[in-house]
């Protein structure tokens, strides 16, 4: 989990496939808003809807022994990559799907400009 500015993924990756869809979405440059409030929100729509896919899997025990770990959390990401393997829960996948979902919606949604 990355602290940097309370985001679950890595911004550097968010910020590469946000950049992406504004490339496909907006292929001449004719964005109606400022291009950094656009990506800087898409970024963090995106991060949510990653963190909701992940934390909507979890179980009511599972969701407290997470917040457990992040109560005695000293920086060591090591210990949620365990928890996640513990329960089965296939980060990975998740993240994916979130992002696939977010991109259509991003790039097909009722406000795309074409």
């Amino acid at each position: 989990m990355n602290s940097e500015d309370n985001y679950l993924m890595d911004r550097e990756a968010l910020g590469g496939f946000i950049d992406e869809l504004i490339k496909k979405k907006y292929p001449s440059g004719g964005i109606s808003e400022d291009l950094a409030s656009l990506r800087a929100r898409s970024m963090k729509e995106l991060d949510d809807q990653i963190g909701a896919a992940i934390f909507g899997s979890l179980t009511e025990e599972q969701d407290a022994e997470l917040n457990r770990l992040m109560d005695q959390d000293a920086g060591n990401g090591q210990i949620y990559q365990d928890f996640f393997d513990k329960i089965g829960l296939d980060l990975e996948k998740i993240t994916a799907q979130a992002m696939d979902k977010y991109a259509r919606e991003f790039l097909g949604g009722k406000n795309a400009e074409r």
